[in-house]
């Protein structure tokens, strides 16, 4: 008979989680609306201690007399308290003429307060420290999901749900600000991680970008956001009257593994490696 009360009240308060879910999303009984899933999102993403995600960045720029790609896969891994990160990963670069393929880690964590960032290409370590704390090159910055809501008013919500990794997820598209883009993901990886020259350094700012967001239904946290800079990436090339001409400029960034990542530590010998 006990047995028996305590399934019953497990089941119980299962249920009572996903109505709170709901009601979070509703506001118990209102329409689901682009505000409140990017607000439910930031709040179920500041409550998390870690998660994981992985990064495909697809780039090809044509000009008069060559074409530059660069095609990055990186797995990324985050936790939130100690806040530290840590991606692994590889990418394939043509560039005037010639290819090559390297393997890139960073490891991101807090020293004396300060952020220190050990990043190396190929087995090559540095490091660099630095005072601002807010923001990562290699994670996301959750916060900002919730300085979003406000400005995503104008986003819609598909009619539907589409699937990402085997999970009915809502799908949420409309555009960002380049300085929103760059808060949210870093501004390094906008840029390939210095890969790409742009026109000016801080351009990319000043842009109006297509994203799309979906996002997990049942745990109401980021499934997969997808940024499609090609058409802006043009404009901005033409503004500056370069000769480049944008094919590919995409972002695509997948998430899983919350709440699952073990505490993240910079290897003694990579320490040492970036003096």
């Amino acid at each position: 008979m006990v047995l028996k009360w305590k399934s019953i009240w497990k089941r119980a308060e299962c249920i009572g989680l996903m109505i709170l879910s709901v009601c979070m999303l509703t506001a118990c009984g209102g329409k689901i609306t682009p505000k409140k899933l990017m607000e439910s999102m930031s709040k179920n993403m500041s409550d998390l201690t870690s998660f994981a995600n992985t990064v495909k960045l697809d780039i090809e720029l044509e000009d008069v007399l060559y074409t530059t790609a660069v095609s990055m896969d990186i797995n990324l891994e985050s936790t939130s308290n100690p806040k530290a990160g840590h991606a692994l990963g590889k990418a394939h670069v043509k560039m005037r003429g010639a290819e090559l393929e390297s393997v890139l880690e960073v490891y991101q964590v807090m020293e004396e307060g300060r952020r220190a960032t050990y990043s190396s290409l190929d087995g090559n370590w540095s490091k660099e420290v630095s005072e601002n704390t807010k923001g990562s090159v290699i994670t996301i910055d959750d916060s900002l999901f919730s300085e979003m809501a406000d400005s995503v008013a104008d986003f819609h919500i598909a009619d539907g749900t589409v699937d990402v990794n085997g999970q009915e997820c809502y799908q949420m598209y409309g555009e960002v600000t380049g300085e929103n883009l760059k808060g949210l993901l870093g501004g390094q990886m906008l840029n390939a991680y210095g890969l790409v020259k742009l026109p000016e350094e801080d351009a990319i700012s000043e842009l109006t970008i297509p994203i799309t967001f979906n996002i997990y239904k049942e745990k109401l946290l980021p499934a997969r956001i997808v940024v499609d800079m090609s058409g802006a990436m043009n404009g901005l090339y033409d503004h500056f009257e370069k000769s480049t001409n944008v094919n590919t400029y995409s972002i695509k960034l997948d998430f899983d593994k919350y709440g699952e990542v073990p505490e993240i530590q910079v290897p003694e010998e990579v320490k040492a490696a970036a003096g």
